[in-house]
């Protein structure tokens, strides 16, 4: 099986390796799953695979020749990487009113500054002129946009037309946790990859394979909802400590309507300071709510098992009906989360509910 370093996405990898062993490859492709699956990281390997010089027999990079080596460093001339960059980057701002603009929260980004909101119109020309040359050292040009669900609207035309009549040696893929907010035109030009989380113990037994105290990826997996990459990287005391507090604020709501007196002081707990902050607190009342739904409805195994009894608890306050309802309303606020200004309120609209107010009707 091709890339072994990545844990899970056996379906995935088994379509690219025979993509990459017959030669016939699509112009784009779209990588698409929640955040911290790995679908970024399977991107890059596989951009890498298709500059490589001396592929392994299987079709994948061999991961020491230079053009391997230069994938992985960021300065092979055939491979770009389009993403987020800082506030002050001058390759956005040139040329482009919109790359001042500040759509909203920002995540911590790199040399200490923050990232933009978005990917930009200049950055997709930027890729379009590059992807009309013929390569300089590798049989093809390979760009990998990611996130490609932070490309404006402007930023999306702009890629069509490149999209509609690709040039004969340019591969694009796009990696997005939200395939829905990239416009139905480009989705439909790519061949789309769907990837998923893995099972909690699964992924705790290939955390175990790696060196990770047994106990200790038994935490991981659960805490990362069977999130390779989001295992990985976790904090855990930080992790189980937010978790503890989201599950507290869920406890004390659906306990009694007098929780709700505290609903503002509950939803800066999710809000958080930025906008990854925010994205994590989301992903833990679903994953709390959607346990408390299994639980309720007896539907077996859940993911945040070590605090169990706790989740009954919830269970029995909310019901099997009103949990389902609460996390579908939870799917679709963070699905449209780049459409709301005002976050706090739209927190606010999810523990309401737990709270036991009306629940919005779901379009």
């Amino acid at each position: 099986m091709i890339f072994p370093e990545v844990l899970g996405h056996e379906r995935v990898r088994s379509v690219l390796a025979r993509l990459l062993a017959s030669g016939r490859l699509p112009h784009a492709f779209l990588f698409h799953g929640p955040e911290g699956v790995g679908k970024g990281l399977i991107a890059r390997l596989f951009a890498t695979s298709l500059v490589c010089v001396s592929a392994a027999g299987d079709g994948s990079g061999c991961g020491t020749c230079a053009a391997c080596r230069k994938a992985a460093h960021g300065n092979h001339p055939d491979f770009l990487i389009v993403t987020r960059l800082p506030k002050k980057d001058k390759r956005a701002e040139a040329g482009t009113d919109e790359a001042d603009e500040d759509d909203g929260d920002s995540a911590p980004g790199s040399k200490g500054g923050e990232l933009r909101s978005f990917i930009v119109v200049q950055q997709i020309r930027e890729l379009n002129r590059h992807a009309a040359h013929a390569p300089h050292e590798a049989p093809r040009r390979v760009f990998v946009i990611d996130p490609a669900d932070r490309m404006k609207t402007e930023a999306q035309n702009a890629l069509l037309k490149t999209l509609e009549e690709p040039p004969g040696q340019a591969v694009i893929v796009l990696v997005a946790s939200r395939p829905h907010v990239l416009l139905p035109t480009v989705r439909s030009r790519c061949f789309q990859l769907g990837f998923g989380a893995m099972a909690p113990d699964a992924l705790a037994v290939g955390l175990t394979a790696r060196g990770i105290p047994p106990q200790e990826a038994r935490a991981r997996a659960g805490l990362a909802e069977g999130r390779p990459g989001r295992a990985i990287a976790l904090d855990l005391p930080a992790a189980a400590e937010r978790r503890d507090l989201v599950l507290s604020a869920l406890e004390a709501l659906a306990a009694s309507p007098r929780g709700a007196a505290e609903l503002a002081v509950f939803s800066d707990r999710i809000v958080g300071e930025n906008e990854t902050d925010l994205l994590e607190g989301l992903d833990l009342v679903t994953a709390l709510l959607r346990d408390a739904a299994r639980v309720a409805s007896g539907r077996g195994a859940i993911l945040n098992n070590d605090v169990a009894p706790r989740v009954e608890t919830l269970a029995r306050a909310l019901g099997a009906e009103r949990a389902t309802t609460i996390v579908a309303l939870t799917d679709r606020l963070r699905a449209d989360l780049r459409l709301n200004i005002n976050k706090a309120l739209l927190v606010e609209t999810i523990l309401a509910a737990v709270a036991g107010g009306p629940i919005p009707a779901l379009a």
